[in-house]
């Protein structure tokens, strides 16, 4: 009986390693073991309970179970940076905010990774800079953000972070409240990253126009 149920279990984590969102999606260059505990790990249905509640969840979870199978803090560091980035495409993509377009290299800014990147007919490109951590990262992002911008005025810069601290979180808010970042709009973490879909929501998503992007994937 014990066996049985092990088989059981060993078949149902097979299954959702092969129709994972990660591998269905093709977010990966090498499908490692990374994607697969992402794969296994992540919930649809935990959406219900709103979006940040969604990114936390499917990022600690993944963690738990690449801790289990022995790996580093350091690892696990690089790790949920890149689960991040394929929780907030799986999300816009449930939401129906397409198409999206996963580590985007725009011709007119050669050799810069955007993590998430949204067209609208409003303001072009839309960024989404994921950080699971800020630190100093948010300047490297604005400061990625200002060159875009030279080429792209309209465009929207908003950072998504998991950082859990909020005095950090809330002194960048400051920061961009008192105009002393460049170009980054707003940040949003998991307890209002629910407003940030919102806001994507009134936009007019489409394609990015023909040779504008330079390399990324389309999420769709």
């Amino acid at each position: 009986m014990q066996r049985t149920l092990l088989l059981l279990l060993l078949v149902c984590s097979t299954r959702a390693a092969t129709n994972g969102p990660v591998r269905e999606l093709g977010l990966y260059t090498k499908y490692n073991e990374s994607a697969e505990w992402f794969d296994v790990t992540v919930t649809l249905a935990s959406l219900t309970n709103g979006v940040g509640a969604f990114l936390k969840t499917t990022l600690d979870n993944a963690a738990e179970r690449a801790a289990k199978a022995g790996k580093s803090p350091q690892s696990l560091g690089s790790m949920r940076g890149r689960w991040f980035e394929w929780a907030t495409l799986i999300a816009l993509r449930e939401r129906k905010l397409t198409p999206a377009y996963w580590q985007a290299e725009f011709a007119a800014v050669p050799h810069n990774f955007n993590d998430v990147l949204l067209w609208s007919k409003e303001h072009g490109p839309v960024i989404i800079s994921c950080k699971t951590s800020l630190r100093e990262r948010y300047k490297q992002a604005d400061l990625e953000a200002v060159t875009l911008r030279q080429y792209y005025p309209n465009a929207k810069f908003f950072l998504l972070t998991l950082d859990t601290d909020k005095r950090h979180v809330a002194s960048i808010r400051k920061k961009i409240a008192g105009k002393e970042l460049l170009a980054l709009q707003a940040v949003y973490d998991e307890t209002d990253a629910d407003e940030l879909f919102s806001l994507l929501k009134t936009l007019t998503l489409m394609e990015a126009p023909e040779k504008v992007l330079h390399s990324g994937k389309a999420i769709r």
